[in-house]
């Protein structure tokens, strides 16, 4: 009677695990070799994680939201005043990546604490927004000198004949209501380091690979090649809970 009442009664897990969880949930700041320091956000849900078993699997949901930089791209200085802006720069690309795929637990942590390895493949669609670019500009017309901001395009030489200076970036808030879709799609190949945190919080490392396609050349710079075709390395830190 001893026994049976005691396979009623929750316990430790033989390889120290004290629980099993159904769900986590994280928000996460990436970087990524197409970006600069802050390249965006992810977020991220797996279901079905369980510690039972030594290799388990969860479905692994994501949304990234980030900014795609060109190659090519580096900052100008415009004369004199202190302000930067990237020559040759025509438009933003930020990237919508919703995407599904599997999460492997390859290493669990000990009773003794550590850190979980699991590998990730995943992928789905992308859509690209497009955003123009702009830049503040000084120019002569009728004589008298005069500032615009104007979108940055290789028409700019022939739309101000008399000439023009750049004078900085123009407002980042600027051209929202000319922006416009490219869609895509995107697989990326990813090892989880979940480190040892309180008990139904985390902290993890998403170390992984993306490649991505567009249905067009995405036209980011004018003053250089562009292209349909991303790859790029990225490391996200993930802030979540387990439930």
């Amino acid at each position: 009677m001893a026994n049976a009442q005691r396979k009623n009664v929750p316990t430790k897990q033989a390889d120290g695990n004290e629980e099993d969880y159904h769900s986590s949930f994280g928000v996460g700041i990436t970087t990524n070799t197409n970006s600069g320091l802050l390249g965006g956000l992810m977020f991220r849900k797996m279901i079905g994680s369980s510690n039972n078993d030594l290799h388990s699997q969860s479905q692994y949901l994501n949304l990234e939201i980030v900014n795609v930089k060109h190659y090519r791209e580096g900052t100008s200085q415009a004369g004199g005043n202190g302000r930067n802006y990237v020559s040759g720069k025509e438009n933003y690309l930020f990237a919508i990546r919703p995407q599904y795929g599997r999460e492997i637990t390859l290493f669990k942590r000990s009773s003794d604490g550590g850190v979980n390895i699991s590998a990730i493949l995943a992928g789905g669609p992308t859509i690209g927004l497009l955003k123009p670019y702009y830049l503040d500009i000084s120019y002569t017309e009728g004589g008298k000198g005069k500032t615009a901001s104007v979108p940055a395009n290789a028409n700019l030489s022939t739309q101000y004949t008399k000439g023009f200076q750049v004078f900085g970036a123009g407002s980042f808030f600027s051209g929202f209501d000319e922006v416009s879709i490219v869609p895509g799609a995107n697989v990326k190949l990813a090892f989880d380091i979940e480190l040892d945190a309180f008990r139904q919080s985390n902290i993890s490392l998403e170390v992984g690979f993306l490649a991505e396609a567009y249905t067009k050349a995405v036209p980011i710079m004018y003053a250089a090649q562009n292209r349909n075709l991303f790859t790029s390395g990225y490391i996200t830190v993930f802030f979540g809970k387990k439930k």
